[in-house]
C-alpha cells in the first residue's frame, strides 16, 4: 500500500488519539519546522506504552509533546557537543599518526604497500593476496581523495600537487576521513602502530577499537542520524567496542554475562571515556560540565519518563560524572 500524505492537522489528530497530549498551540508550528518524522518516530519510543495491546499504539498517561520534542533538541544539543570534542581527538590522531609514519617513511610513503602491514595473522580468515588487496584498496581511497580535492581545488592539495607533483600526508590528513584513518591505522606495521599508541598512552589493541567506534559517533553526527540512543553495532569481523577499561572498574560499572560492562563499550558513554582517555584533563572537564548542564536541562523538562529512563538509553551509569575526578 502506498504512504498517504498527511496533513500537519492529521498529524496532531492522530498522536491526540494516541494519548499524546498536543494541545499546546506551538505543536503546529514545530511539526512544520523540524518534520513530523524526525520528531515523533526518532523520539517517541520511551513515551510509547509498552503494556497496551491495541491497535496501533499508546502514549503512556500524561506523556506530552513538549517532552517528546525537549529529548528532541536534547538530542540536537548532544550531538552539537560531542561532535567538537570528537573532532579533536580526530585531530590530534592526524596529527601523530601523519608525523610519525611520514618520519620513517618519507614524502611518499602512504603510496606504498610494503609500507603497511600484509601479514595474514592467525585468526583472519583470508589470503595472502587479499590481505594486499585491502591495503590497496586503502591506497586507492587516499588517492581518490586526493582527485577529489582537485577537482575541488582545494587550496593546499592543488599546490603541493602542482608544485611538487605529490601531496605529503602531512597534508592530505586534513581532508581524509577519521574512517580512513582508522582503517590506515589497522593496517600499520606492529612496531608503528605501538609507537603512534603510546603518544596517547594506548595499545594498539585499545587505539584500534577507538578509532572504529569513534568513526561511527562522528558520521552520526555528520549525518544528523538520532544520537543520544546510538549504539556502534558489531559488525561481521569486528565487535565495535572499546576495551574493558580501569574507567569501567572504578565506576563500578556491572557487567553481563560475557563478562563486559553494560555501559561504556558500544554506547555513547563510550565516547565520554574515550575522551578522558585523550583529551587534555581540562578540556575533557569543560566537555562533561556541557553534557553534564544539558542532562540537567532535560530533567527540568521531564514528567512522564525520568532522566534516568534517558540515562540508560544513552548508557550512562547514574554516576557517571564521577568520569571527571578519576
Amino acid at each position: 500500500m502506498d504512504k498517504l500524505f498527511s496533513t500537519i492537522e492529521d498529524q496532531i489528530k492522530k498522536l491526540d488519539s494516541r494519548g499524546l497530549n498536543v494541545s499546546d498551540p506551538g505543536v503546529k508550528g514545530v511539526l512544520e519546522k523540524e518534520n513530523y518524522y524526525n520528531v515523533i518516530n526518532g523520539y517517541k519510543e520511551l513515551f510509547i506504552d509498552k503494556t497496551y495491546t491495541g491497535p496501533d499504539e499508546k502514549y503512556k498517561d500524561g506523556a506530552d509533546f513538549n517532552e517528546l520534542y525537549s529529548l528532541y533538541l536534547f538530542d540536537r544539543e548532544l550531538k552539537n557537543i560531542f561532535i567538537k570534542y570528537i573532532l579533536e581527538i580526530e585531530n590530534n590522531v592526524k596529527a601523530v599518526l601523519s608525523h610519525d609514519f611520514s618520519k620513517k617513511y618519507g614524502h611518499d610513503n602512504y603510496l606504498k604497500i610494503s609500507n603497511f602491514d600484509i601479514s595474514v595473522k592467525p585468526w583472519e580468515k583470508k589470503t595472502a593476496a587479499q590481505k594486499i588487496g585491502e591495503v590497496a584498496s586503502l591506497i586507492a581511497n587516499m588517492q581518490r581523495d586526493i582527485s577529489r580535492q582537485l577537482s575541488k581545488n582545494n587550496p593546499m592539495i592543488s599546490h603541493n600537487m602542482l608544485t611538487y607533483g605529490y601531496v605529503p600526508l602531512w597534508v592530505l590528513v586534513n581532508s581524509l576521513t577519521l574512517g580512513t584513518i582508522s582503517v590506515f591505522y589497522s593496517y600499520l606495521k606492529q612496531k608503528d602502530q605501538n609507537d603512534v599508541g603510546r603518544k596517547f598512552n594506548l595499545r594498539p589493541d585499545e587505539m584500534t577499537k577507538i578509532l572504529f567506534v569513534l568513526t561511527i559517533y562522528r558520521n552520526a553526527c555528520a549525518h544528523d542520524e538520532r544520537f543520544y540512543n546510538l549504539k556502534a553495532l558489531k559488525n561481521d569481523t569486528k565487535p565495535n567496542m572499546i576495551k574493558t577499561n580501569d574507567i569501567h572498574y572504578k565506576l563500578n560499572i556491572p557487567k553481563d554475562k560475557s563478562n563486559n560492562p553494560i555501559y561504556g563499550k558500544n554506547d555513547l558513554f563510550s565516547i565520554m571515556i574515550i575522551s578522558k582517555l585523550i583529551l587534555h584533563e581540562d578540556t575533557f572537564g569543560k566537555f562533561a560540565e556541557l553534557v553534564k548542564s544539558e542532562i540537567a536541562n532535560l530533567s527540568g523538562r521531564l514528567k512522564t519518563i525520568s532522566i534516568k529512563d534517558v540515562l540508560e538509553e544513552m548508557g550512562f551509569p547514574l554516576n557517571w560524572y564521577d568520569i571527571k575526578d578519576i
